[in-house]
C-alpha cells in the first residue's frame, strides 16, 4: 500500500547553526532547571510545582530532539524509565494511580487512560527501555471489525479529541507489535484502521471531521492525530491539495494558528504544512511564506532569559489570548469536556512548550533550508508526533 511519493531522506550529517545552538541551549536550560533532586529522569512540568509525568516525560522528548539523551549512561536510562515502567498496571495499560495496578478495564473504560498510557510508551521509546508486562488490554482492538468499528465509534465532530485517542491506540499497537513481537499489526492497522480513517476524512478539506461539524481548527488539530499513523505506515495520504489551503486558511496573520501563540497549535500547523510539502508542491510558494511567518511567530516565544519557551508570545498581553481545550475524558463519560487552561499571566513556561517550539522551528528550517536554525535534529519516529514523512525508516533495538 505505500505510496511511492513518501521518500525516506537518508540521515545526513547536518552541521549546527548559530540559531540551532541558541535554541537547544535555552532548551536544556529550562530542563536542567525543571529538575529535581538527584535521581535521574525526576523532573517538575513546571516552576512551583512537584515531581510530574509531563515534565519527566517531555523532558524525554527534549533531549532526544537534541541528541543528548544517548549521552546518558544506561544504568541513568534505566533509572529514569523505571518510572514509567512503574506505572504499568497489571493489564498493561498506565495509570498514575496506583490503586489501579489491579483493574481490569473493558475496552469502554479504556478511555480516561488512552493520552496517558501513550506518553509513558513514547517515553519508553525515547530511552529504549520496555514496559515488564504485556498489553493485554488492547486484545479487543487485535479483532479487525471491531478495531473498525471502535474508530468510527467517536464523535468526529471533535475531531481533535477523536484524533487523540486513535494515535493513542495506534501508539499501543506499534509497541505491541515491536515488543512483544504481534507482526498482525501492520496488516490489522491496514484491515481496519485505514478503511476507517478514509471514510472519516473530508474531501472538501482534506481535514478529518469538518465534513461532520468539526471547525477548520479542530479539524487540523484533529488530523495532525491521524496522519502520523499514515506516514509511520507508509499509507498514501488523499486530498492533498485540499489540506494544503485548508491549514494556510487557519494560520493568523502573525503566523501563529492560536491567539495569542499556544504550544499545540502551534506545532500541529507547523507539523502539518511541512509534512505535506514533503508530498506535493501544490502552493509550495505561500506554504514557505507560510512557514517563515510562522519562523517568525515560533520566535516570539523564545524566553528573553534564555532558559525555555514561554507559553504565550513574548509581545502579547492576556487580553489577546483564547484559552485552549485540553480533552479530558472522565470516568463514565462517553464524550472529552474541554478544561480551559493557559489564561493565567502567572504561568510562563512549561516542559511542553521548549520540546513543541524548537521541534516546530526544526520542522520549518528543515522544509526552508536558509533559516539559520538547521542543525542535526533527531526525528524520532517512534514517538508519533515527531513521525514525518522524511523520517528514517523505522527501527527499534
Amino acid at each position: 500500500m505505500t505510496n511511492l511519493k513518501y521518500q525516506k531522506e537518508t540521515n545526513e550529517k547536518i552541521m549546527e547553526t548559530p540559531g540551532y545552538q541558541r535554541m537547544k541551549q535555552s532548551a536544556l536550560r529550562f530542563v536542567d532547571a525543571m529538575k529535581i533532586g538527584d535521581t535521574p529522569g525526576v523532573y517538575r512540568k513546571e516552576r512551583g510545582e512537584g515531581e510530574s509525568f509531563y515534565g519527566s516525560y517531555h523532558a524525554a522528548h527534549v533531549l532526544d530532539l537534541f541528541g543528548e539523551l544517548q549521552n546518558r549512561p544506561a544504568a541513568d536510562l534505566d533509572t529514569w524509565a523505571e518510572q514509567f515502567q512503574g506505572r504499568q498496571t497489571e493489564q498493561g495499560y498506565f495509570s498514575g494511580k496506583p490503586a489501579e495496578f489491579g483493574r481490569i478495564r473493558t475496552l469502554d473504560e479504556l478511555e480516561p487512560v488512552w493520552h496517558y498510557t501513550r506518553g509513558n510508551i513514547w517515553a519508553l521509546r525515547m530511552l529504549n527501555r520496555q514496559p515488564e508486562r504485556e498489553l493485554r488490554f488492547l486484545a479487543p482492538l487485535l479483532d479487525a471489525d471491531r478495531l473498525y468499528r471502535w474508530v468510527k465509534h467517536y464523535d468526529w465532530r471533535n475531531s481533535w479529541a477523536a484524533g487523540n485517542q486513535v494515535l493513542a491506540a495506534a501508539t499501543a499497537l506499534f509497541a505491541l507489535r515491536d515488543w512483544f513481537g504481534a507482526s498482525e499489526v501492520d496488516s490489522l492497522m491496514e484491515k481496519a484502521v485505514f478503511p476507517a480513517l478514509e471514510e472519516l476524512q473530508d474531501p472538501k478539506t482534506g481535514y478529518w471531521g469538518t465534513q461532520l461539524g468539526a471547525d477548520p481548527a479542530n479539524g487540523l488539530f484533529g488530523t495532525i492525530h491521524v496522519v502520523p499513523i499514515y506516514f509511520a505506515l507508509g499509507w498514501p495520504l488523499r486530498h492533498l491539495e485540499r489540506s494544503v489551503d485548508s491549514t494556510l486558511a487557519c494560520q493568523l496573520p502573525d503566523g501563529s494558528f492560536w491567539p495569542g501563540g499556544s504550544d499545540c497549535p502551534d506545532f500541529d500547523g507547523a507539523y502539518q504544512l511541512v509534512n505535506l510539502m514533503a508530498l506535493t508542491d501544490y502552493r509550495r510558494d505561500d506554504v514557505e511564506a507560510a512557514c517563515r511567518r510562522y519562523l517568525a511567530h515560533a520566535l516570539q516565544h523564545e524566553s528573553a532569559d534564555g532558559v525555555g519557551w514561554l507559553l504565550h508570545r513574548r509581545d502579547s498581553k492576556p487580553a489577546d489570548w483564547v484559552p485552549r481545550p485540553h480533552w479530558i475524558w472522565k470516568e463514565g463519560e462517553t464524550t472529552a469536556s474541554a478544561e480551559l487552561r493557559d489564561e493565567d499571566p502567572n504561568r510562563t513556561h512549561i516542559m511542553l512548550g521548549s520540546w513543541f517550539y524548537p521541534l516546530s522551528i526544526a520542522l520549518a528550517s528543515h522544509f526552508l533550508g536558509d533559516t539559520g536554525y538547521e542543525g542535526p535534529y533527531h526525528f524520532n519516529s517512534h514517538s508519533l508526533h515527531v513521525c514525518n514523512v522524511f523520517n528514517e525508516p523505522l527501527r527499534y533495538s
